[in-house]
């Protein structure tokens, strides 16, 4: 590891240490492997949802800084998307979203990230991958709304 990559990391454990995320995945072992491994890695809270209804039921209730969507269905994953992206908290329509996609399709892909989410992974993925995109989501989050705030 050169040290730009070990700065990178360190930028952004501190980032994550203060992350609470909400994993959608209708596969629970899944899901809690994942949460798991990512509580490991130093995220503060994880929490997870198996569907559309709950996760907008749980990102209403107290919002993430950061949203990993997993549905195997990819119209589901849109459906979620622009719900979040149209709730009439500010809070949500600013989430980072990561979508998880089961499918490698170039033009899905493609058509995920003009569609809104920020950052795409296909199956199979590893927890680290998961951590590292999620805390670069939210880093990134973070200096936008620092740099809006600065502007005005």
């Amino acid at each position: 590891m050169d040290g730009a990559t070990i700065l990178n990391e360190r930028a952004n454990r501190k980032v994550i240490q203060s992350a609470d995320i909400l994993v959608v995945n209708p596969n629970r072992e899944v899901a809690e492997f994942w949460r798991e491994n990512l509580l490991d890695f130093g995220m503060t809270k994880v929490r997870l949802a198996w569907g559309i209804v709950d996760a907008l039921e749980m990102a209403r209730q107290d919002p993430p800084l950061g949203v990993v969507i997993a549905l195997p269905v990819l119209a589901d994953a849109f459906a979620l998307l622009g719900a979040l992206s149209q709730d009439e908290a500010s809070d949500l329509r600013e989430l980072p979203i990561l979508l998880i996609a089961n499918q490698p399709n170039r033009a899905a892909l493609l058509t995920a990230t003009q569609a809104g989410f920020d950052a795409v992974l296909t199956e199979p993925v590893s927890p680290r991958q998961i951590y590292r995109r999620v805390g670069s989501m939210i880093q990134r989050t973070r200096l936008t709304a620092r740099t809006r705030s600065l502007a005005s």
